[in-house]
């Protein structure tokens, strides 16, 4: 017990300074978030036609509700301190998943120190920057974490609570992102599948996907009731147009019918300007269409391109994933750089490697200070870079050397790829892939452990 509140902590800590030092950080979505609490508190939360006609996209409709509540919560108990209440919340959610991971790494018979050691290493990780910041990706995070690591543990000591509470850790992070549900079936799906027998699997499954469906359902009617469209969220009438700029770029004919919606989106969008998209939907809302329909439309035209232009989109889809993705278990300096941006400041020149050897090779200039953070960038980018690959290949390498944890794994494995299977083919943010680094510490760990063994 003394080393699992140790491990907390600890792993609280970097955020804690992190947050001192910046305070919470509020980047552009936080504007949308606070907005839709606002209206929660007030008891404004508009419906039927004033609802469709709000905004080209309402926050109520294009946000799911799950963070918007946690903010009007702590705004009605803390008063003025609820940003601090809140990033404090989402610091302990963190420090209690580094407390889960260590639990998980020891069931899976890792030694102390290394169960404390990569319990503590995704402290300084991405993370560390969405525990201070006013979104939704660390609560959701943590929660989509939780459920991986107790279904691991639930296939190591088989428990009925354990599997309950995977199913409320996916519901709740449903509430937080709709995508969720689709990770839910890529990801977890098969993982319950695997970490299941025969003669338990339809209990497992039950107790695992009853809570989110239940969620699912009534986020779907709800929107039901006050739009008279059964949407979770309207966010595809961005996302979705979101992924197919880079074949409008290509001017590839996306858009080539001569209905309003094409018509529109061929006079207004123009490579890959985000902001062309928000300017596409408002242009159509004067002109009759609610964020429902637009929605509808910009869903159907996505999958109509996959349908049309399959290599392109698939070359679109490869081309989101950046190199540096590999080694986010361990990179502190994206972690500086990222702390940087959403705290409104420029990017620390440090944190531009690129930027580094060029001054380095070109002007032959070579400080001091240039030479360690290129060395600094450098080792943990490899060290990262190795852990990442190490998690690739872990299960299927433990499982080639008869280590039954290989088998537990591969659900482990399968839950981070599902992350990349959802959200490259429309739209990949970095913090999307927050939820994956713990689970590739454990991946990287007990490789290790098993090659040393």
């Amino acid at each position: 017990m003394r080393r699992e509140l140790l491990v907390g902590l600890v792993a609280a800590l970097p955020a804690l300074v992190a947050f001192l030092a910046f305070g919470a950080l509020e980047p552009p979505d936080s504007v949308g978030y606070i907005s839709y609490a606002e209206q929660l508190r007030a008891g404004t939360l508009p419906s039927g036609p004033a609802l469709l006609k709000e905004a080209p996209a309402p926050i109520s409709l294009f946000r799911t509700p799950g963070y918007p509540t946690l903010i009007a919560v702590t705004q009605s108990l803390f008063g003025t301190a609820w940003k601090a209440t809140l990033v404090l919340l989402q610091i302990i959610a963190h420090a209690a998943l580094a407390v889960t991971l260590y639990r998980t790494a020891v069931l899976l018979r890792l030694s102390q120190s290394l169960a404390i050691l990569i319990a503590l290493l995704p402290s300084v990780g991405l993370g560390l920057v969405m525990q201070i910041s006013l979104l939704t990706d660390a609560i959701c995070a943590a929660l989509l974490g939780f459920a991986a690591l107790w279904l691991v543990q639930a296939t190591l000591r088989p428990s009925q609570i354990a599997l309950v509470a995977v199913g409320i850790a996916l519901a709740g992070a449903m509430l937080l992102r709709e995508a969720t549900m689709f990770i839910a079936v890529v990801g977890y799906g098969p993982a319950v599948w695997l970490a299941s027998r025969p003669e338990n699997r339809l209990r497992w499954f039950c107790s695992v996907f009853f809570p989110i469906l239940v969620v699912t359902a009534l986020m779907a009617g709800t929107n039901y009731v006050r739009s008279g469209y059964p949407v979770i969220t309207t966010n595809p009438q961005v996302v979705m147009v979101q992924a197919v700029l880079p074949l409008v770029n290509q001017q590839l004919p996306i858009f080539d019918g001569e209905d309003l919606y094409d018509r529109t989106a061929r006079h207004t969008l123009r490579g890959r300007e985000y902001a062309k998209i928000q300017e596409l939907n408002g242009k159509l809302f004067l002109a009759g269409l609610n964020a429902a329909e637009m929605a509808e439309a910009a869903t159907q035209r996505y999958f109509r391109a996959w349908w049309r232009f399959p290599g392109a989109m698939f070359i679109a889809t490869v081309s989101r994933y950046r190199d540096h993705f590999l080694a986010l278990a361990f990179y502190p300096t994206v972690t500086l750089r990222y702390l940087a941006v959403y705290a409104g400041l420029p990017r620390p020149k440090f944190t531009d490697p690129a930027r580094l050897w060029k001054r380095l090779l070109w002007k032959g200039n070579l400080s001091a200070s240039v030479a360690a953070w290129l060395l600094i960038d450098l080792v943990t980018r490899v060290i990262g870079t190795a852990m990442g690959l190490a998690a690739m290949a872990a299960p299927f390498l433990l499982i080639n050397q008869n280590d039954g944890r290989g088998r537990v794994l591969l659900g482990t494995w399968l839950i981070c790829a599902s992350f990349l299977a959802v959200y490259l083919p429309v739209h990949l943010d970095i913090r999307y892939l927050v939820p994956i680094i713990p689970l590739q510490c454990l991946l990287a760990a007990t490789l290790w452990d098993a090659a040393r063994s």
